[in-house]
């Protein structure tokens, strides 16, 4: 039996469209070179962190996505997907991961016409540039599966945040969701609410898949990664009829902390949630 064409990455220097100039990173797995098959399509937010083949291009290391993809889909443990890694856009950041609805104000710094500054959150752009310049592209270029059910988000921290905003107000772009170390946080008011968890607990339920997690330590000897918000995610998603099994799954990593490392180490039973094999 012939054995399948290896997998790769292929990167695409300058994807222009609405938002700033940036890489796409495109993962094909093992045996796409041999066959006419389409595949479901995974988008992983901050691209440039995604992939061992382009860790070069990363300040912070890689998540291991090709490796950890080449892994699973060889010991069937998962559906072999095409991996599309978004780069972000540099400072620009946490305003294009930020939902719309938050305005974060980094420092408490009065300016001159009395007047803090804070960051507007502009995800509704970011969002719309997935679904009109990227989505389209990756179905032009390469075999993709139609619709929402063979599509799938996955990010960490802002990422993470971004990837709840997708599923909450966009649902009709993917079906499925990692929401990996989500930077609710930030999103809190001077009462201590934050709207993401607010909305999941009180909107209409979503017909979403979703994984949720978190470590319990930001850093060494500090921190815990969003634990708590975290967990107030998920008694909200309870609260509104979500119940964990295959179709929500929250999941609470002991010890790790907020770093690549600590999400590649949890990336094997994100990609099988997401893409389990049929």
């Amino acid at each position: 039996m012939k054995k399948p064409s290896a997998s790769h990455v292929i990167k695409i220097e300058r994807f222009t469209g609405l938002l700033s100039e940036r890489p796409l990173y495109i993962y094909l797995p093992p045996g796409y070179d041999d066959s006419d098959r389409h595949y479901p399509v995974l988008f992983m937010h901050d691209g440039q962190n995604c992939f061992e083949a382009f860790a070069a291009d990363s300040y912070v290391g890689s998540w291991h996505a090709d490796e950890i993809a080449d892994d699973l889909i060889g010991q069937r443990l998962m559906e072999p997907c095409l991996i599309v890694g978004v780069a972000h856009g540099g400072s620009q950041r946490m305003a294009e991961y930020l939902p719309p609805y938050i305005t974060f104000y980094p420092k408490k710094e009065e300016e001159s016409e009395g007047k803090r500054k804070g960051i507007v959150g502009r995800a509704n752009r970011t969002v719309r540039y997935y679904q009109h310049d990227i989505l389209p592209y990756i179905h032009e270029q390469y075999r993709v599966l139609p619709g929402r059910e063979n599509r799938a988000t996955c990010g960490s921290s802002m990422g993470g945040l971004f990837s709840t905003y997708i599923a909450w107000q966009f649902p009709d772009f993917a079906r499925h969701h990692a929401l990996v170390s989500p930077a609710y946080g930030i999103t809190a008011t001077e009462q201590g609410k934050m709207e993401p968890i607010e909305r999941l607990r009180c909107d209409n339920p979503r017909d979403v898949r979703l994984w949720l997690d978190s470590g319990t330590r930001d850093a060494p000897g500090r921190g815990d990664d969003g634990r708590f918000q975290t967990a107030a995610a998920r008694d909200a998603l309870l609260q509104n009829g979500y119940v964990e099994g295959p179709n929500f799954r929250y999941h609470l990593a002991k010890g790790a902390i907020h770093n690549e490392s600590a999400w590649a180490a949890r990336l094997p039973l994100i990609f099988q949630f997401l893409f389990p094999p049929r």
